[in-house]
């Protein structure tokens, strides 16, 4: 279980690894059902605008994916399985159509053993590249409503964690087909990279 994430607090990872001019607000702590950024491969119908296709956007949206076929918003869905997440109903149009996308964190928290919390960073000091997926979904009053889940893969002590990616691997993974998305869905290696500490 996630419990919350501190967001990137400085424009330099989206400058440099996605060629994004964006300046982040104050450094917020995002839990669930609240709104956080995220990066992506602009929406179809936003290409023209666009100098080139495989231009990156950052976009604030709610962490709380919202399926297609919600008819009130109810219900978010926080966390995708890595394994399943492409069977299943919540997760199957955004997973179809490449909705992917990436949210930068200086802190992540997690679930630990038992009831305890975990405070996870990159040993280097860099921000974290959290593995995400995106929808855009239209209520019943016309509104267009931004969200995603984060993506959790299986851990050998049976835990979930979320889905960190390599600096390497950022743009492939927005812009991969679709066939090739569960490659980058793995435990993060080598542990020895991130350092965990429980907090509570």
């Amino acid at each position: 279980m996630i419990h919350h994430y501190q967001s990137a607090r400085e424009p330099d990872p989206y400058a440099a690894r996605f060629g994004i001019a964006f300046q982040p607000g104050p450094q917020l702590e995002v839990r669930p059902g609240q709104p956080g950024v995220f990066v992506r491969r602009p929406r179809a119908d936003q290409l023209g605008n666009l100098q080139s296709p495989c231009d990156f956007e950052a976009v604030t949206g709610r962490w709380g994916l919202i399926p297609l076929f919600s008819k009130d918003g109810e219900d978010p869905l926080f966390e995708a399985p890595a394994e399943s997440a492409a069977g299943e109903r919540n997760y199957l149009q955004p997973w179809k159509r490449g909705h992917r996308c990436v949210v930068l964190a200086d802190v992540l928290f997690e679930q630990g053993e038992g009831a305890s919390t975990q405070r996870l960073s990159r040993a280097d000091g860099k921000v974290l590249a959290i593995a995400g997926l995106w929808n855009a979904w239209r209520s019943p009053q016309g509104q267009c409503v931004e969200s995603f889940a984060i993506f959790t893969v299986s851990a050998e002590n049976g835990q979930r964690h979320a889905a960190l990616l390599h600096d390497a691997w950022l743009e492939d993974w927005l812009a991969c087909p679709v066939e090739e998305t569960a490659a980058y869905l793995r435990p993060y290696v080598p542990a020895s990279d991130l350092l965990r500490r429980e907090v509570a």
